[in-house]
């Protein structure tokens, strides 16, 4: 019982750690903003495709990320500068949405289905959702789980995993609903706002970074 109940809280505690920087409801005007011409079924499959990427993600780096990280030479301080460049040009796609291909073609059908540009993995994936933040609560969690019960505690991180990425594809199909309910301008605005907030939030992660690297190279 006590077990049970210590594998409960720490469940929690990885639901708890994930779900505020895996964010879905921020996640959503992006997905809006990128599926934006793109049929039902498109959206569908990009929702799912995400999701999916993003627990592999998160799964690879629970059971394999010290040795990768190490393997390839990469800090967090890496992963967090590339994570957030990346962020930076998706919130420019959010701020300059009429720039891109998919929103600019009309409305003839071929069009539209030709302007079915594949976001699942980039920038959806990695780094919205599976990004450097995700990441260290990932192999913070990992580093954590005591050596006699390793199979376990790895085995409950992926069922929280799984339960915040669920939640995050419940949000993405929801998403159609939230662009009725908002309208074109509605959902227009929320986009733009939501892409300085990201920009806002690319700045802070490339600086938190930098200034790792820059305490790496002082500190022994």
């Amino acid at each position: 019982m006590d077990l049970f109940l210590t594998g409960l809280k720490f469940l929690i505690t990885v639901v708890a750690g994930l779900l505020p920087i895996m964010n879905p409801v921020s996640t959503m005007p992006l997905f809006l903003s990128l599926t934006e011409r793109s049929p039902d079924s498109h959206r569908r499959q990009q929702a799912r495709k995400c999701c999916l990427y993003a627990f592999g993600i998160l799964a690879t780096f629970l059971i394999a990320g010290h040795g990768v990280i190490a393997l390839f030479g990469i800090s967090l301080a890496g992963i967090r500068v590339a994570g957030g460049l990346i962020l930076v040009v998706a919130s420019a796609r959010m701020l300059y949405s009429g720039d891109s291909e998919a929103s600019s073609v009309g409305e003839d059908v071929e069009e539209i289905r030709n302007a079915r540009i594949d976001y699942s993995f980039s920038p959806l994936a990695m780094p919205i959702m599976s990004g450097p933040g995700s990441i260290a609560v990932v192999l913070s969690l990992a580093s954590s789980v005591p050596g006699n019960h390793i199979i376990g505690g790895y085995l409950i991180i992926l069922t929280g995993i799984g339960i915040v990425v669920g939640l995050t594809y419940v949000v993405l199909r929801c998403a159609n609903l939230l662009s009725r309910f908002l309208g074109p301008q509605g959902v227009s605005a929320t986009t733009k706002i939501m892409g300085f907030l990201l920009a806002c939030i690319s700045v802070q992660i490339i600086a938190s970074g930098v200034r790792e690297f820059i305490l790496e190279g002082i500190t022994p």
